[in-house]
Parts: structure tokens; sequence; C-alpha cells
């Protein structure tokens, strides 16, 4: 019961907690309409008891194959530790994993870390893309995540379409927000 308890943690996107999302940050993405898989997807989000969490789950597939977008407190975080404790959940529940593609950088300012990871159960390969931003406000996670195979064309794919995620504050010109 307990590996089964863990296995779903890991399975599941973390859910993080925000005071609000009234704030200057803006978190910019290119995941909609224009998107190849966009309309394969079927949107949820919540925002209740200070937690902003938003999933797209695969119309076909469910929550096999979901992208997710968590915004929460930095709360003494930094990247490194953030995806330190993704890894130890990995290490902990994986029959094998590996991590590929880490790649640090400064994006309009602010720090970026993003991976990808394939953890091998015992009957399903999990393949998740990872993709976090430190705000002056907020820390932010993005994930895509699959529970079966996957081509590689697709994994590249969403790690472009992820390395385009930005995020800007409108007040601050050292992150300044271009005009649309």
């Amino acid at each position: 019961m307990k590996r089964t308890l863990s296995l779903l943690v890991l399975l599941l996107p973390a859910i993080s907690y925000a005071d609000g999302l009234e704030q200057d940050e803006q978190l910019n993405t290119v995941f909609g309409p224009s998107f190849s898989d966009y309309e394969n997807y079927q949107p949820f989000t919540m925002e209740e008891h200070k937690t902003y969490f938003q999933v797209w789950k695969s119309r076909t597939r469910g929550f096999s194959d979901h992208y997710a977008i968590n915004i929460a407190e930095i709360e003494d975080k930094t990247l490194e530790t953030f995806k330190q404790t993704q890894d130890d959940s990995a290490k902990r529940n994986c029959i094998e994993q590996h991590n590929s593609n880490e790649h640090s950088t400064i994006v309009n300012g602010y720090e970026t870390l993003s991976w990808t990871n394939v953890c091998q159960l015992e009957k399903m390969t999990v393949t998740s893309i990872q993709y976090t931003i430190m705000g002056d406000e907020k820390f932010y996670h993005l994930r895509k995540l699959w529970k079966m195979p996957v081509s590689e064309d697709k994994v590249t794919e969403w790690e472009n379409l992820l390395a385009q995620t930005t995020v800007c504050n409108e007040n601050s010109a050292e992150h300044a927000c271009t005009a649309e």
C-alpha cells in the first residue's frame, strides 16, 4: 500500500500553494490553439485555498497524457532544491530512471531550469518534461507527462514549447512584458 501511494505521488502533478494570483508577474506560454495538440486536451483550473493549479488532460487518454502548470509562493525554494525533490521521488519509485536535456539559463532576467525524466516502473514508462522559473513573486512549475510510450519527436516538440515560456513583470524594466 505504501509503495502504491508513493507511486501515485510521482504520477500526479504536484499541487503548489499561492497567495492568490493578483500580482504584477505574468506567466506567458505559447500553449494554446495554434499548438499542434491543443484540441486534444481538456483544461481544468483550480483556484481555492490559496492554490493555483491548471491541468490539461488528454480527451482520449485522460491523465496518462497531461500538461500541468503550478504557481506557488517561493518559500525558500530554489530551482535546484525543487529539482532534487522531484529526483528523490523518482529514485524512490522507479525501477530505473534517468534525467536528460538538463538546461539552466536566464530568461527575461529570471532563472530557469528544465529537464526531461524517464522513469521505468514495472509495467509502464513515465516520461516527463519539467520547466521551472523562479520569479520575484512566485515559483512557476510546468510539467508535461506521459504514462505510456511516447516518440522522441513528440518529446522534442514539447521541450521546444516549454522552452518558449517566460515570466514578465509589468512594473519592472528588468523583467519587462512585451506588447503583443
